[in-house]
């Protein structure tokens, strides 16, 4: 073959290089490409088998009442902030991962919001070795929903008063694994019926540990009166008036029967109670 005057040997190609290169030069190719396709289908099935040894570690669980894993190693400043820290802090953290905890999503998943609403409240009897006034204090904390409540001031346009100092990952991971759906008639929407039980375990407590449930129904009533007028973006809410009441009989009743379960008093109607 001439090309401008100039031959070109046989053994070579249009492209100038030997024919024996272009044919390691497409070999090479080829591998590099067999490899790219083994790795993707490696990385692909490790992450199958990662996925299911997950599923597998909680594919037992069937109990609500576990305990947070501590796989941490002993640590001086771990051992001195747990003795200086009050209980009542410690306690509180407790009930708190306890949802977090990916086990109490699954079963909330497997079993509904209506089961788990009553495992926080067991958990946190069993964390306040059965004080009822402490432990619906604990559900109170455990559920909270708001982060700041911003009231509203003469002089100011609001002040913002805290009501959990969590750090944002850990409030906003807590909140997501609240139980939503509790009535009947809860709204569709993701965050349902999530506010109503701190007036729920709110109302429980004030009525438990003031022995008075006109006291915690007239507080109540004059919180619901007073959000819109108090609270940024707060209004009056029938529904938060059920929860309230609720919460109020509940609370009342466990003075007297201490086996009863928030879920007893879910399809209380606080206007059959005058």
């Amino acid at each position: 073959m001439k090309t401008h005057g100039t031959s070109v040997p046989s053994n070579t190609s249009n492209c100038g290089y030997p024919i024996g290169y272009n044919i390691l030069l497409k070999s090479g190719k080829y591998k590099l490409k067999c490899s790219c396709i083994c790795i993707c289908f490696l990385l692909l099935l490790f992450s199958n088998i990662h996925a299911k040894h997950i599923d597998s570690n909680y594919a037992d669980v069937t109990s609500w009442d576990f305990d947070e894993e501590n796989s941490e190693d002993f640590s001086i400043v771990t051992f001195l902030t747990e003795i200086f820290t009050p209980k009542i802090v410690t306690d509180i953290k407790y009930i708190r991962q306890y949802i977090i905890d990916e086990r109490f999503q699954i079963l909330r998943d497997r079993y509904g919001d209506i089961r788990a609403l009553d495992a926080i409240y067991l958990k946190s009897l069993k964390i306040a070795d059965h004080n009822m006034a402490r432990a619906l204090f604990l559900s109170l904390m455990a559920v909270l929903e708001h982060r700041n409540v911003d009231v509203k001031m003469p002089v100011f346009s609001f002040l913002r008063v805290p009501l959990t100092f969590e750090k944002d990952s850990i409030f906003t991971a807590r909140v997501k694994h609240l139980p939503t759906h509790i009535y009947s008639d809860s709204p569709a929407a993701l965050e349902g019926d999530r506010d109503k039980l701190q007036h729920f375990f709110g109302s429980a407590y004030l009525s438990y540990v003031s022995e008075a449930p006109e006291f915690t129904r007239i507080a109540g009533n004059l919180i619901e009166l007073g959000e819109e007028t108090i609270i940024v973006g707060g209004s009056e809410d029938p529904r938060d008036k059920r929860a309230n009441r609720q919460g109020e009989r509940f609370g009342e009743d466990l003075l007297i029967v201490t086996n009863l379960l928030p879920s007893d008093y879910l399809t209380f109607r606080y206007e059959d109670r005058k």
